[in-house]
């Protein structure tokens, strides 16, 4: 799991654990110690198909967003092809919605 600052936010970039070693706190332990490493609001851009990987980061705070406003984060923060964009969701850590939110 990484994080990439992009200005106003970061995004987690490439989260995985071995499917042997799932479900032992190991991604809830990475995904906490990259919410300290920044006091940016976080995004997480992932396959709208991986149902386990949205709960998960549900389970941990995280909110879906909705679709006009994954659209217009996917085109901003990330390079990716429409076809992509199509079949994506965006999760915001709880700071994005916070008042003093980098996005306004």
């Amino acid at each position: 799991m990484g994080i990439q600052d992009r200005g106003a936010v970061a995004l987690i970039r490439h989260a995985y654990v071995r499917t042997a070693r799932r479900r032992a706190g190991i991604g809830g332990e990475l995904l906490a110690h990259l919410e300290r490493a920044t006091a940016k609001p976080i995004l997480i851009g992932t396959w709208a198909a991986a149902s386990w990987a949205v709960c998960f980061y549900e389970k941990h705070g995280y909110r879906l967003l909705a679709p006009d406003e994954k659209d217009r984060l996917l085109a901003t923060y990330w390079r990716i092809p429409a076809r992509q964009v199509e079949t994506s969701v965006v999760l915001a850590s709880p700071r994005w919605f916070e008042p003093s939110k980098a996005e306004g």
